[in-house]
């Protein structure tokens, strides 16, 4: 297993309030990916993502005690979810200046040839096969008013791209008392990369830019450091944040 992670700042933002996480066992052959975006108030959106991806690894990984089956993986996802937003929620209510604050999630267990991920909002997963003929797929689903229009039928993929509210999400860590994620399963089979990212990324660059990014570069580092520098080039107009796994 090798895996990178990198945030940058971007050319617009005074401050970064992305987070990401990376937890590797290679005893285990498990690891926990994690990309949070976080929003609101001053200094909110870098403490509601901060503390989401503290509580969600601490839930999930500090849990792990050996070899788990599938549905014991969804199940503690889902629980680390539920434990991220009650810690960020119960922070934005008991200080005012974290009002309304709240971040997305997107997240990864791989245990073995499996991978599980869950998100909340739409900070994405990928996955890459890295053959020449192979895709880069999406494998989640942005909660947001875009989204669930594309999904509805309503609007086209080109205007998906350049939907003018396409940051307002309709699912978020810590702004309401329950939030539930949605989990997919796959298999990673050798050298196949999964990547997480939030859309810092995606909104500056093309996913064909990114797969031909991911097929090419030798190493997870090089390739969240690519990105992060096209994302800059093409405006950098948010928060950047990637990790890059790649299966051995």
């Amino acid at each position: 297993m090798q895996a990178w992670s990198m945030t940058d700042v971007g050319k617009k933002r005074r401050e970064n309030q992305d987070s990401t996480y990376v937890k590797l066992d290679h005893e285990r052959n498990m690891a926990l990916l994690m990309v949070c975006d976080g929003m609101g108030g001053v200094n909110g959106g870098a403490e509601a993502s901060r503390i989401a991806c503290e509580e969600f690894a601490r839930s999930v990984w500090d849990t792990l005690s050996g070899k788990i089956s599938g549905k014991e993986a969804v199940a503690l996802l889902e629980k680390g979810v539920s434990a991220a937003n009650m810690e960020v929620y119960t922070s934005a209510i008991s200080d005012p200046s974290y009002m309304g604050m709240g971040t997305t999630l997107t997240a990864a267990l791989i245990v073995g040839e499996d991978a599980y991920v869950i998100n909340v909002g739409d900070s994405r997963a990928y996955h890459l096969k890295r053959r020449a003929k192979d895709k880069l797929k999406q494998i989640t689903d942005d909660h947001s008013v875009a989204g669930d229009l594309f999904r509805k039928g309503s609007i086209t993929k080109e205007q998906y791209d350049t939907f003018p509210d396409k940051n307002i999400i309709t699912r978020a860590v810590g702004t309401d008392p329950q939030v539930y994620g949605d989990v997919f399963e796959l298999k990673l089979d050798k050298g196949e990369v999964l990547m997480l990212c939030s859309d810092g990324l995606t909104n500056m660059v093309p996913d064909m830019a990114i797969e031909q990014v991911l097929k090419t570069s030798e190493t997870p580092a090089d390739a969240c450091q690519t990105l992060v520098d096209m994302a800059n080039r093409a405006g950098g107009k948010d928060n950047i944040s990637i990790v890059v796994f790649i299966k051995d």
